[in-house]
């Protein structure tokens, strides 16, 4: 019995943290160029690097909203600007998106977010899935969410 719930334990904290999402887009997904294309539309800019892991691709929107696949199309880090993209839509009715209230994510399953720090400017950043190693960054200012950005731990 104690195996199966320590089973349980780390499937239920690997769900958790791949869970993060673009419009349901999850983090580690694999999308062809075409993929990507038919379910955001034509990117603003596009950069593709073959590297030792294979292709690097950067898909840049309107400002700078920019979606980052590495190893020949798995979908690694994001930084969204504009509330055209939602965000955590696979734990969030309807996500979260830039021009949203920090309150929004007070009953949030995983925790209210986290302060991380200052900026010079008087922005605060928060952190979302505070009880694992992945955690989706919120940029906020007054209380607004300006910036939702994820890097891909190493």
């Amino acid at each position: 019995m104690k195996k199966i719930l320590l089973i349980s334990f780390i499937i239920a904290l690997s769900v958790n943290a791949s869970a993060q999402d673009v419009d349901g887009m999850r983090v580690d997904q694999k999308m062809t160029y075409a993929q990507v294309v038919a379910k955001f539309g034509k990117p603003d800019l596009y950069h593709k690097v073959n590297d030792e892991f294979g292709i690097s691709e950067d898909y840049v929107y309107g400002n700078n909203n920019r979606l980052h696949f590495e190893e020949t199309g798995k979908f690694r880090n994001f930084v969204i600007t504009e509330s055209r993209f939602a965000v955590l839509t696979l734990d969030i009715d309807g996500g979260i998106r830039v021009g949203d209230s920090l309150s929004k994510l007070d009953n949030f399953k995983s925790g209210k977010p986290q302060y991380v720090k200052d900026y010079e400017n008087g922005d605060k950043q928060y952190s979302v899935y505070n009880n694992c190693d992945d955690h989706v960054y919120l940029r906020v200012r007054d209380n607004i969410i300006v910036t939702i950005f994820y890097y891909y731990p190493v």
